[in-house]
């Protein structure tokens, strides 16, 4: 008769409580550092596709006609470039990383729109504005999801 000896388990398990709290804090300040990361990434080429985008609107012979649909694309884009960098710095969860950023960004445009005075803010509707917010979200997850694709890698044909 055969005898099946039980394999002990591999998985290490957290003796003490204090190795758990441990565990728990590293992954929160990895959380954190990916998506500062992310939003400072995402503030920077904000920054950057602005004044490009004021480059090439001032560049034309009416300015006025390019500035909302090149904003908008900058809106668009620096949102989704923080979430491809935030999940790319933790890669796990693109759906977390993704909100996470989103939420870290639109902290930082909360915050920014309370210290710009009043001719600065705009003067758009609620509506528009709260669409705007939402914007960030659907493309900062967008962007997280799109780092999760791991580029496929190309077989040499042998000769």
């Amino acid at each position: 008769m055969k005898t099946t000896k039980k394999r002990p388990s591999r998985a290490k398990q957290p003796t003490r409580t204090s190795d758990h709290a441990t565990e728990n804090t590293s992954t929160l300040a990895q959380w954190g550092k990916a998506t500062a990361r992310g939003c400072l990434i995402a503030l920077a080429a904000t920054a950057v596709l602005s004044a490009l985008a004021a480059g090439i609107a001032y560049a034309t012979a009416d300015p006025d006609a390019l500035v909302m649909p090149l904003a908008l694309c900058v809106l668009a884009l620096c949102p989704l470039i923080g979430g491809l960098v935030t999940y790319r710095a933790r890669r796990a969860s693109p759906l977390l990383c993704g909100v996470l950023n989103g939420l870290g960004l639109l902290f930082v445009y909360f915050v920014l729109s309370y210290l710009l005075p009043d001719a600065l803010r705009g003067a758009w509707p609620s509506g528009i504005r709260w669409g705007l917010r939402g914007g960030v979200m659907a493309f900062s997850l967008l962007g997280a999801i799109l780092g999760s694709y791991a580029p496929k890698k190309r077989r040499r044909k042998r000769r």
